[in-house]
């Protein structure tokens, strides 16, 4: 899709085009209100509109939401989806609280910047400073959270990071111009438990249940399908429109269980146990593990012409990237795939966190297949990883990956330096290191050409057969290159997955 100016986006707006859903907002001078594209507000006057790029940049400039077509629910902003690297992982950062308890110097610190660079590259990017945007978002996540979950105004006054109630509703009237609870009033679809306490995955009186809506399309039968072969046993639990597992943040203990809507329009998060305080955290996972915020028609468009992806794409429309839900896990999961099939590595992995997975209370799992977490890399430190079932070399690799991933400071690498890492480490070759990049950091141009079923795929698509000339071909598909990847998988996803390529 071309680069947006304020043209482009007029005539998104006119058409109320949902592509550009949280591409672009528009700042009405005569109301002083915002809007998504696709409101339904009669459009105004072009000499009355200004754009920008994300709702914070809009209510840092004095803005205020509007109350019909909600910009705190649009799909992720392009800050936050990796127009920019650097700017990519702050906002993931501040998302994740790094200017609550921190300063911008000890953020950039952790990005690797100076403070006076990111603080340029992020009006650049995102049209506010990095403190405008933490203000912003926290007025945003407030009112998602009033309207898409089941928490108490006071539950949201501080996860949100308000402080007080008192700070929470001020914040919020002069925001909106309505107090919170007004918000709830006349909610067509309220968030609660069902009654039928039987169903395990059904959500219980005490659990926190929150909405997230996907990009349009979304095609949640395929991501269901995908983590429905993979699921690991004891760790995760795939059901017709659920996937379920465990989690623990900081100390605390949680079971998630996402519902996803028969109508394609998202997934419901629904967690249960003391972690369930984390529920931004959470949220924001659970949008990079379903790839929610993906703008498909963008990236689909640049297929529009090739004879290979174009029936794929045609087929289905709304195909997503499976993210993962930790990189560790994520990179444990590539180890063990290596020259096996998918059945085989989840047998290998069953066996890793029935081994050395931390159990979980009954009271919290009770009758959901859920038993045990994903081995923390210091609890895998210095084991008999042969005993699972490897060999001497690929036990070796494991063991490698887990040090790599336990030392202090693995959280705050960026994704180019734990790749460079793995690079070094024997035993991963080109095959894990794009896997890795294309599911456990969510690189949008990953492509593990040398892939068998990609190769395969290719080939009976009438493309090429080998990796070299796939590579060749794949350069037209930059940098959407991951999204081709899936969607060449998907070609087989009713046969059984082929063994992947030998590393080094």
């Amino acid at each position: 899709m071309e680069q947006l100016n304020d043209d482009i986006c007029y005539h998104a707006l006119k058409a109320r085009d949902r592509r550009f859903d949280g591409r672009f907002y528009t700042a009405v001078l005569t109301t002083g209100i915002f809007c998504r594209p696709i409101c339904p507000a009669v459009t105004p006057k072009r000499v009355n509109v200004q754009f920008y790029p994300s709702a914070e940049a809009a209510i840092a400039h004095g803005f205020r939401p509007c109350l019909r077509c909600r910009p705190e629910a649009a799909p992720g902003s392009p800050a936050s989806v990796g127009v920019h690297a650097t700017v990519a992982r702050a906002v993931r950062l501040i998302e994740e609280g790094a200017l609550e308890a921190g300063s911008i110097a000890d953020l950039a610190d952790r990005l690797g910047v100076g403070d006076r660079h990111l603080r340029r590259i992020f009006k650049d990017h995102t049209g506010v400073t990095p403190q405008d945007h933490a203000k912003a978002r926290r007025l945003l996540r407030a009112r998602q959270l009033i309207v898409d979950s089941n928490l108490s105004m006071t539950e949201i006054a501080d996860i949100a990071g308000f402080g007080s109630l008192r700070r929470f509703n001020d914040a919020m009237k002069t925001a909106y111009g309505h107090a919170p609870t007004a918000f709830r009033r006349g909610l067509k679809t309220k968030l609660e438990p069902k009654k039928d306490t039987t169903d395990p995955f059904a959500a219980k009186s005490d659990d926190l249940i929150l909405r997230l809506r996907a990009r349009q399309p979304f095609d949640a039968e395929y991501l269901l399908t995908f983590f429905r072969a993979r699921a690991i046993p004891g760790l995760e639990a795939v059901g017709d429109r659920t996937y379920a597992r465990g989690f623990r943040i900081k100390d605390a203990f949680g079971l998630m269980i996402c519902r996803f809507a028969s109508d394609q329009g998202g997934v419901d998060v629904i967690l249960r146990g003391p972690a369930r305080d984390a529920v931004l955290e959470i949220g924001g996972r659970v949008r990079r593990l379903f790839d929610l915020d993906a703008d498909v028609p963008s990236i689909t468009a640049l297929f529009a012409d090739d004879a290979l992806l174009q029936p794929l794409v045609d087929k289905r429309p709304g195909l997503r990237v499976p993210g993962c839900w930790d990189r560790f896990e994520l990179a444990i999961r590539a180890v063990l795939g290596q020259q096996v099939s998918v059945a085989a590595a989840r047998t290998l992995a069953g066996r890793l966190v029935a081994r050395f997975g931390e159990a979980l209370p009954d009271n919290l799992i009770a009758g959901t297949g859920v038993t045990h977490l994903f081995p923390e890399p210091a609890r895998m430190q210095q084991q008999d990883l042969i005993s699972i079932g490897l060999t001497t070399r690929r036990a070796q690799t494991l063991a490698d990956i887990t040090d790599l991933f336990a030392h202090p400071e693995s959280d705050r690498k960026s994704g180019d330096d734990i790749l460079a890492e793995m690079a070094a480490t024997k035993g991963i070759g080109p095959w894990t290191l794009n896997y890795f990049g294309l599911r456990g950091l969510g690189d949008p141009d990953a492509f593990p050409a040398a892939d068998l079923g990609i190769l395969k795929a290719s080939q009976i698509g009438g493309g090429p057969g080998k990796p070299k000339p796939l590579e060749q071909h794949a350069e037209r598909w930059r940098p959407w290159r991951a999204y081709a990847a899936q969607y060449l998988w998907s070609a087989l996803e009713h046969e059984q997955a082929p063994k992947q390529e030998k590393s080094k």
